[in-house]
This record gives structure tokens, C-alpha cells and sequence, in this order.
């Protein structure tokens, strides 16, 4: 195989030794760091915010360039406070061959920058059930994780594949700390799990707009 071709597909970060289950997922391993902010990807090469934590709660276009050339953001990420995984998306109508390929992408982003000595913490996708075979593969237990809210309060058969697959996660993964990103939904988390809630910069920036502001 070439070099290119390596490269493209990402192949030379790739660890046969580090992933787990039957998809090879990279394995990512436990945090307990939670950020005071967080700050999206799309301003990470302008701000000066370090205190903050990147997430990727964003369109998929504005961190598919971290996919194709990784190693060229390791540097300025690792300015900030700490790196959430990429949240490339998982939507209930896709191929399952492409969600299975988004979680991985994930991971293998996650645990080349914890590699790279940068504090990460995974950020957990899903859609349907039938995602429960990979999308927790990887994920480290007793850890601080990441999810959104974001989609899902408006949206009652969407808030419940949201609920199905919290539930699902923290019996999988047993989390210490969760960051919930996009604001609080009517779901009770268990008393022994630390949640610490982020708004959507996005919305609250176009609700300051509407009221002239």
C-alpha cells in the first residue's frame, strides 16, 4: 500500500494494538477533566480562549480537514484546555457501514491527539439501537464523557432515541462526569454521575439577535 494511500485513509495513526470489538474501534482512555467552557472548532485557529475545552458539535464540513490532515492541528489544539473527540454525525437513516466508519474516525482522532499528550475527552454518538453493537466500543469506563442535547427538545421520537441511548451509555460505560453540550432536557441522571451543562453558543447568539441585542 502507498504512502498516499496510508495517509488518506489514515492508516499510519492506526494501532492493531490499541482498538477493541469486532469493528477494530481505537480505544480511548479514561479521563476525569471537565472544561469551565467550551469553544467550537471553527474558531480554535483565532481565539485565545486556552482556558476552554474544543468540542465539534457542529456541521461535519467545519472538522472533515481534521480527518484529512490530523497531524497538521495536533499543535494549536493542544494550546486549549482540552479536546473533545470529533462528533462526526450519525443520523438514523444512514448506511450502517457509515456510521460504524464516522465512530471510528472518532476514536482514531481521539487517540491520536491523547497520544500527542492532549487531555481528550470522547464524545458519545448514537442513533438507533442498532448502533449499540459499535457506538460505545472504545470508550473508556468510569470516565468524564460528552454528549448533546442538541435536536432533541423539540423533537419527542428524537428525545427518545436521545434517551435510549443515554440510558444504554451509562450502563455500558458507567460514567463518572458527563458534559452535556446544547442545555438541559427533561431526563433525570443518576445522583452518582457529575453533569456539568454548556449552552449552544450558536442559539443563544441568534436569540440575542432577535431581541435586538
Amino acid at each position: 500500500m502507498s504512502k498516499e494511500t496510508n495517509r488518506q485513509y489514515n492508516l499510519d495513526i492506526y494501532d492493531s494494538f490499541e482498538v477493541v470489538g469486532i469493528y477494530d474501534m481505537p480505544v480511548l482512555r479514561k479521563v476525569e477533566h471537565v472544561p469551565k467552557g467550551l469553544l467550537g472548532f471553527n474558531y480554535a485557529g483565532s481565539s485565545k480562549k486556552y482556558e476552554a475545552g474544543i468540542h465539534f458539535f457542529l456541521d461535519d464540513y467545519q472538522f472533515e480537514r481534521l480527518w484529512r490532515s490530523p497531524q497538521t492541528y495536533i499543535n494549536m489544539l493542544s494550546k486549549f484546555d482540552c479536546v473533545l473527540t470529533p462528533d462526526f454525525s450519525l443520523y438514523t437513516d444512514m448506511p450502517k457501514a457509515m456510521m460504524i466508519w464516522n465512530t471510528y474516525r472518532s476514536r482514531l482522532i481521539g487517540q491520536l491527539m491523547q497520544k500527542a499528550g492532549i487531555i481528550v475527552i470522547p464524545t458519545v454518538s448514537w442513533a438507533d439501537e442498532t448502533t449499540f453493537d459499535f457506538c460505545f466500543d472504545g470508550l473508556p469506563q468510569e470516565s468524564t464523557l460528552a454528549i448533546s442535547t442538541i435536536g432533541v427538545k423539540q423533537n419527542q421520537s428524537k428525545y427518545k432515541v436521545w434517551q435510549f441511548g443515554v440510558n444504554e451509555m451509562i450502563k455500558r460505560c458507567r460514567p463518572k462526569k458527563l458534559m452535556i453540550y446544547g442545555g438541559k432536557v427533561d431526563y433525570q441522571f443518576p445522583k452518582n454521575i457529575i453533569t456539568k451543562y454548556y449552552e449552544n453558543k450558536n442559539i443563544s447568539r441568534l436569540k440575542r439577535l432577535g431581541n435586538g441585542r
